[in-house]
C-alpha cells in the first residue's frame, strides 16, 4: 500500500490520540505480556552496543537447552544514572544480535546470520575463509607496521613532520570518550594524520 508522508503523519496522530484517550483497548496486549513473560535464567549487566551514550542494559540469557549462552531478553537497567531503566528501540531489540524468533515455529532460535568467527576475503577474491583471532590480529599488526614503514615521512622541505600518510582512520559513534581517547593516542603515536570520527566523540 502506497502512503504519502502527509497520510503517515495523519495516521500516526490519530493512532496516538486514540491510545492517549483510551479509544484503543490495550488490556489484551497487557494481559498477553503478563501471561507470557520473557524467559531467561541468568542476568548480566552490559552496555548498549549502538552509540556512545553508555546506557546500561540487563541482558537475560539461558544456560541450558539449545539457547545456552544466547541472549534471550534485554531491558534497561533501572539502577543506571544514565538511562534510569529507559532504553531506545534499537537496544531493546539487541537480543536479536544473537537470537531471532523463527517464522516457522514462533520460538526463539540462534540467529543463523550471526557471524561468530573471523572471515577473510583476499583482495580480488570472491570467497571467504575463516581465521583465528590470533591470526587476524597478527596479520593486521603486520600490515599496519609495513604500511607505516613504507609511508612514514621524517622531514619534508627541511621541516621535521614525523607523519604517516598511508593510513587513514574512521571512527564510529559506539566509541565512548575513553575508547576514543586511547585510539587517538595510538594513531598519533603512529604518526597518522588522517583521522575522522563522528562528532559525539
Amino acid at each position: 500500500m502506497a502512503i504519502t508522508r502527509r497520510e503517515f503523519l495523519q495516521y500516526s496522530t490519530a493512532t496516538g490520540a486514540g491510545v492517549l484517550f483510551g479509544v484503543f483497548d490495550l488490556k489484551p496486549i497487557v494481559a498477553y505480556a503478563q501471561a507470557n513473560p520473557p524467559v531467561w535464567e541468568l542476568t548480566a549487566i552490559s552496555i548498549g552496543p549502538y552509540c556512545s551514550g553508555g546506557c546500561s542494559v540487563l541482558v537475560g540469557y539461558k544456560t541450558t537447552g539449545p539457547l545456552a549462552g544466547y541472549a534471550t531478553y534485554v531491558q534497561g537497567n533501572p539502577d543506571s544514572p544514565i538511562n534510569r531503566g529507559g532504553l531506545c528501540s534499537k537496544c531493546g531489540s539487541s537480543a536479536q544480535l544473537s537470537t531471532i524468533v523463527s517464522d516457522d515455529s514462533g520460538t526463539r532460535i540462534p540467529n543463523p546470520n550471526r557471524v561468530t568467527q573471523v572471515l577473510y576475503r583476499a583482495a580480488g577474491s570472491s570467497t571467504w575463509t575463516t581465521k583465528t583471532w590470533s591470526q587476524a590480529i597478527s596479520e593486521i599488526a603486520t600490515k599496519v607496521a609495513n604500511t607505516r614503514d613504507a609511508t612514514f615521512e621524517d622531514i619534508v622541505g627541511g621541516i621535521t613532520v614525523n607523519r604517516c600518510t598511508g593510513i587513514g582512520v574512521l571512527g564510529g559513534s559506539s566509541l565512548n570518550n575513553q575508547a576514543a581517547y586511547l585510539m587517538s593516542k595510538l594513531y598519533r603515536a603512529l604518526g597518522v594524520v588522517y583521522m575522522e570520527t563522528q562528532a559525539r566523540n
